[in-house]
């Protein structure tokens, strides 16, 4: 049995954002930026000023509306302006990434990830946990991001707490390759 395993490439720096318009224009001259409202706050003028002069041009900064729901991906895909992108920015948290990540995949759209807290790794895999009402659903979106910009400096700037649940997202990896893998020959 073989696998393929996709792993984005990353930058990272206070000064990252400038890195964006060299690393995404074979991707499109056109870009939606969809996270949470305090995470859009925290990154549109840095994007902004990265665009400036450039041949990339920002549609729209979008709330996603605040849960990782199929509901939440269905109103972005009908969004004209989502629509009419050619490239999608993730910017915020897990849940803000994991719904633009299975976005991205459905309308079959490059993404590339803006984390703006340190609390867990949806800004780099292609796994996404979307909520229902009564259920947790895994959502496997083929290839995760293909690039994520860390701005040492918004995430640095983020509440301590996130730092933390980051610190544990990362500790229970051990157990979670262990629970998936369980009763098979690992190379």
């Amino acid at each position: 049995m073989s696998q393929q395993v996709y792993l984005p490439s990353y930058s990272i720096g206070e000064d990252v954002y400038k890195r964006v318009p060299q690393i995404c224009s074979n991707y499109g001259k056109t870009a939606i930026v969809i996270g949470g409202e305090i995470s859009l706050s925290k990154v549109k003028d840095k994007l902004l000023t990265a665009m400036k002069g450039t041949d990339i041009k920002l549609l729209d900064f979008i709330w996603y509306r605040g849960n990782a729901t199929r509901e939440n991906i269905e109103r972005l895909k009908n969004m004209k302006t989502v629509q009419m992108a050619d490239m999608i920015f993730a910017v915020g948290g897990g849940k803000s990434m994991d719904t633009c990540k299975a976005l991205a995949d459905m309308l079959k759209k490059p993404v590339f990830t803006f984390p703006t807290i340190a609390s867990n790794c949806a800004p780099v895999t292609a796994l996404c946990i979307l909520y229902g009402k009564d259920k947790v659903e895994f959502y496997d979106a083929q290839k995760p991001a293909i690039h994520c910009f860390i701005d040492t400096k918004i995430i640095s700037n983020a509440p301590i707490k996130y730092l933390r649940a980051g610190i544990g997202d990362a500790l229970s990896k051990q157990y979670e390759v262990c629970f998936n893998t369980r009763g098979l020959k690992l190379l």
